[in-house]
């Protein structure tokens, strides 16, 4: 059967601390919400875009969320043979506190 596309591939790191659901993909990137495993709480958030040259991924997550496992589900979505890209570049932050999510209008009336 095949993988559904919005839900994390099996990584190496078992058993999982967290599993992603994909919120939005692009021609040149992806957004996911990372969810714990445990207790089914939001602890984060990846974002990736991909140039063709570099694949660049930024994520947020709560503070003890294993750093390793995030970089590994970087790269199982974003695997040599799925990009022309030669480099990956990670930035992993932590928080401890929920972070505000602020939204607006791009086009103003």
């Amino acid at each position: 059967m095949a993988r559904d596309p919005k839900v994390t591939p099996i990584t190496r790191h078992e058993p999982r601390t967290f599993y992603g659901t994909r919120v939005t993909r692009t021609d040149h990137g992806e957004m996911w919400d990372l969810w714990s495993v445990d207790d089914g709480r939001r602890v984060g958030f990846l974002s990736v875009v991909d140039d063709g040259h570099v694949v660049y991924a930024l994520a947020s997550v709560r503070r003890s969320t294993n750093h390793d496992e995030v970089a590994d589900l970087v790269e199982g979505l974003f695997t040599a043979s799925s990009t022309d890209a030669v480099h990956r570049e990670m930035v992993i932050s932590d928080y401890d506190q929920e972070p505000a999510i602020l939204e607006s209008d791009l086009h103003a009336e």
